[in-house]
């Protein structure tokens, strides 16, 4: 699975391809005191630490997080916040971004009934999500818990199509060298 680049902010493997090296622009003016712009972008980036997305002991906030920031600034208001964009509406539309990103990501399974899920482990199996049609994770569907060796099925849901349990399911997918379930 992919994971959040310390260097562009999106999520990827390895090597950066659009590293962020510097600040975006005109988030201060000429006279070296924060734009409008700015100063959204210098709350929302504290409210993200209020929040514990970033380090509030940090030197800086990090360039991709302004670069994100401003772009949402600058793109304006939406119909789930009309109005003036504050720093705290400006994180949550950030934080809002960030989640979408991470749910689009996040691999689907497809049931040999054809009905999809988005999978997410968990120390002892993993869990079932909807698999929503955007790409997003919709309800939680159910789990397939593994014993503590993590080599049998301990309980599994089934799939609310077929009311095949899911650990089976897995199981006939695997090659039978690799089944666990």
């Amino acid at each position: 699975m992919a994971e959040l680049c310390n260097c562009c902010g999106k999520l990827h493997e390895e090597n950066c391809p659009a590293p962020v090296r510097e600040p975006p622009s005109g988030l201060v003016g000429a006279d070296g005191r924060l734009t409008p712009a700015g100063a959204a972008v210098e709350d929302a980036a504290n409210y993200l630490a209020m929040r514990g997305y970033l380090d509030p002991n940090g030197d800086e906030f990090p360039d991709w997080v302004l670069a994100e920031l401003a772009d949402l600034y600058q793109a304006g208001t939406c119909e789930s916040c009309p109005g003036t964009l504050t720093g705290s509406t400006l994180a949550d539309h950030f934080l809002s971004r960030k989640q979408e990103e991470y749910e689009r990501s996040v691999p689907t399974w497809e049931c040999n009934c054809g009905r999809k899920f988005k999978v997410l482990p968990e120390p002892r199996g993993e869990a079932y999500f909807e698999a929503r049609a955007d790409g997003l994770m919709g309800d939680l569907i159910g789990y397939v818990r593994l014993d503590s060796q993590r080599q049998k099925a301990k309980h599994s849901d089934a799939c609310p199509d077929c009311k095949h349990k899911f650990a089976d399911t897995i199981a006939e997918q695997l090659d039978p060298q690799q089944a666990l379930f």
